[in-house]
């Protein structure tokens, strides 16, 4: 939600706030369009939880002030006893929420010397009329669909080019710092679109869809290994065929990279790696043995990040 959006939203919410409590007669109805500016918060399910733990937190803020002030009198002092009560008691039944909001309406029993039950009913009627019309305005959230789409294409084309320079750099055209690079600026864009991506399943009240979340979890779990490939691969000292055959994998690959591709037809051509390798001539040297153990290990790597794409699609392919 954009600063503009969330500004507009809170002089809305409050202002409705306070002329229904003044419509309503209710002493202090400020108090309500305090309420609803801390209520306007990020997500649809952020505001509505809040706004039931805010509920939750008057009632016992409510108890604990009524049993302290009918016992004690009405002072600064005994407002800090209440303090002393309830604040433990909200963090341990994971109510702090609402302590700043309570604890305000708490102090209209100081200011009245009352803790009759027109003061309890007022104060949750304030309570009740701040967080409704702030859920209210947090019912409407701008889509996130169109952003978390572009960002899949930008990840998609980041993973394109990074693949290239997986290709570029076997056949000694590209180098290891352009491929440390390309990785640090893909985690960055990944972790831009979680971020999103979360803020989106967090405004689903209905049919919650996780897909981004799981896509982004993927091309993670893809990045970690591309990560390690990275140090495996600067390990290679020699020219070989082998180095050849990888690189022509690592182009088909970036080639046939999207977001709906199984992955099947490279697992079959990775088959045919594995032959071509245990097939090969075996080395006669011990520079040779050493890069060829590394190609191995990066192909089962490359393996297995067709893999974890794969098992993506197949849990989303109806999505």
């Amino acid at each position: 939600m954009t600063i503009k959006l969330k500004t507009i939203k809170i002089v809305l919410a409050t202002l409705i706030s306070i002329v229904i409590a003044q419509l309503l007669s209710l002493e202090y109805p400020l108090a309500a369009g305090i309420i609803a500016i801390l209520s306007v918060l990020d997500t649809k399910k952020e505001s509505i939880t809040t706004a039931f733990q805010r509920l939750a937190s008057t009632l016992v803020a409510f108890f604990i002030a009524s049993v302290i002030f009918y016992l004690f009198g009405f002072s600064v002092l005994t407002f800090s006893l209440y303090l002393l009560f309830y604040v433990p008691v909200a963090y341990r039944y994971n109510l702090q929420s609402g302590i700043a909001p309570c604890s305000v309406l708490v102090t209209h029993f100081v200011t009245a010397g009352s803790i009759a039950v027109y003061w309890q009913i007022n104060g949750l009627l304030l309570m009740g009329i701040g967080a409704a019309v702030a859920i209210l305005f947090n019912l409407w959230m701008p889509s996130y669909e169109e952003d978390l789409n572009q960002k899949v294409e930008l990840i998609e084309e980041e993973l394109r080019q990074f693949l290239s320079l997986f290709y570029s750099y076997l056949l000694g055209e590209a180098a290891h710092r352009a491929l440390n690079n390309k990785a640090r600026s893909l985690a960055s864009l990944i972790d831009e679109t979680e971020t999103i991506a979360l803020m989106d399943f967090e405004n689903q009240l209905v049919n919650n869809s996780d897909y981004y979340i799981k896509y982004v979890q993927m091309r993670e779990r893809q990045l970690d290994l591309l990560k390690v490939m990275i140090e495996n691969i600067t390990a290679v000292r020699l020219e070989t065929d082998q180095n050849t055959a990888l690189a022509e994998l690592f182009d088909e690959i970036s080639k046939q990279l999207h977001e709906k591709n199984t992955g099947l037809s490279l697992l079959e051509r990775i088959s045919v790696l594995y032959r071509h390798f245990r097939q090969s001539k075996l080395p006669e040297t011990r520079e040779e043995f050493e890069s060829r153990a590394i190609l191995f290990q990066i192909l089962r790597d490359i393996e297995r990040f067709i893999e974890i794409k794969r098992d993506f699609f197949i849990a989303h392919s109806d999505e």
